[in-house]
């Protein structure tokens, strides 16, 4: 039996929890995304209700596309209007480059014939050019959402017009939901820089959560309750919809 002993000892200690830093928390959004309008308009609908859930690419706010398609039918036009008279200059530069190359033109007048090609093409590039932008435009009306998640706050109504170039207020404010932050403070013992990186686990309400360590302050902080400490952010990922501003409980491998 006393052989016996030194084995069982290792065997306990192979089997013991690692030690691990117990704090208390509360849950934070891990991404906050303000929304805004990347054109001026007239907000025609809301898509979205706050709470609701979305996925990327989905329609979140429709502004009215009316003066936007006008003028996409406008730069079109000119575009067309433009495209025969580059057609014809090119073929005068071309018949031009042949007359001089049997030398029965003039080297001013191959160059007069490069210029009207040239400026003529020019126009035509810009049309196109405007074309993009007006589509590209008319596009924006349209406000997708840039990720999945959850619409967390919302600010805008049909009939509001909007104009992101004078006002940078978010229409709305979206989160993703299953990217938290459990955050809490460390006492001035309990600070270490080697915690960064860390593996943790988040506990709510009889759910258990794993995460890392990703963000240790520098600099002390007051909490609600008065007291200060260092902040410490842990990341984790959950398919259950947690609140924020939520009690967690948290455990830090060291």
């Amino acid at each position: 039996m006393a052989r016996m002993r030194p084995i069982l000892f290792l065997m306990l200690l192979v089997a013991a929890p690692l030690h691990a830093l117990s704090l208390n928390g509360f849950t934070r959004f891990g991404d906050e995304i303000p929304i805004n309008a990347g054109v001026s308009g007239v907000v025609q609908r809301v898509a979205v209700q706050p709470g609701q859930r979305v996925s990327r690419g989905d329609l979140l706010l429709q502004l009215d596309d009316r003066p936007h398609r006008a003028r996409l039918a406008q730069v079109r036009a000119r575009a067309e209007r433009l495209k025969p008279p580059m057609q014809t200059a090119e073929l005068e530069l071309e018949r031009a480059q042949e007359l001089y190359d049997r030398d029965s033109l003039s080297t001013v007048a191959l160059q007069m014939a490069e210029s009207r090609f040239a400026e003529a093409r020019g126009a035509y590039e810009a049309a196109l050019a405007e074309q993009k932008l007006a589509e590209y435009e008319l596009e924006l009306t349209r406000i997708r959402s840039p990720a999945s998640g959850r619409v967390l706050t919302l600010t805008a109504r049909p009939g509001q017009f909007v104009n992101p170039q004078a006002d940078l207020s978010p229409l709305l404010l979206l989160v993703r939901t299953r990217s938290m932050q459990a955050v809490a403070t460390l006492g001035s013992e309990q600070w270490n820089p080697e915690l960064i990186g860390r593996k943790a686990r988040v506990s709510y309400r009889g759910k258990t959560f794993e995460g890392r360590v990703e963000y240790l302050g520098l600099k002390r902080v007051k909490t609600g309750s008065g007291l200060s400490g260092y902040p410490v952010h842990i990341r984790f990922e959950t398919d259950a919809l947690i609140p924020a501003d939520m009690p967690v409980g948290i455990e830090i491998e060291e």
